[in-house]
């Protein structure tokens, strides 16, 4: 019996880690509708929680999008009145974004309404289990990253 190869492993940790994303962003979805904020919309505010002031650049850093998607979403969550802008003295052109009232609020509610579907999905899997998965994905994310600056060619070719 041939013996799988790393590549081959990490291919099948990629497809369960794509279905993973797919499925949060659905479950995110259907937990949110109501509040009028999509998946993305809370992933930023997620970001800009417990009073944190961060920059649309370093959002993007944060989540491995782009500035644009970021300044998008941010858009947004200004329409709403979710976040607002204030000085950065470190960088004119690039503001720190923060939440509002209203946005911390409404992030709460969110923390409410998530709180019992995690417990749910947490439930049958071991402690140990999940801690393992917590350091393996961010040595994944680490070495994608990597990957990410190395612009996916040999560098050989550079």
């Amino acid at each position: 019996m041939k013996e799988k190869s790393k590549e081959e492993e990490l291919k099948k940790v990629i497809i369960e880690i794509r279905k993973c994303c797919n499925h949060l962003k659905t479950l995110s979805g259907q937990l949110l509708g109501d509040l009028g904020i999509n998946p993305s919309m809370r992933g930023v505010m997620e970001s800009l929680s417990a009073g944190k002031r961060m920059t649309v650049p370093e959002i993007a850093e944060q989540k491995g999008v782009t500035r644009q998607h970021i300044q998008n979403i941010s858009n947004a969550l200004l329409a709403k009145e979710l976040i607002e802008m204030t000085s950065n003295s470190a960088h004119r052109r690039s503001q720190h974004l923060m939440l509002t009232a209203k946005g911390q609020e409404l992030f709460g509610r969110v923390r409410k309404i998530e709180s019992l579907p995690a417990e749910r999905v947490a439930s049958p899997i071991p402690m140990a289990s999940l801690s393992r998965l917590h350091t393996l994905l961010s040595e994944l994310n680490d070495s994608i990253s990597k990957e990410t600056e190395r612009g996916g060619r040999d560098e050989k070719q550079s």
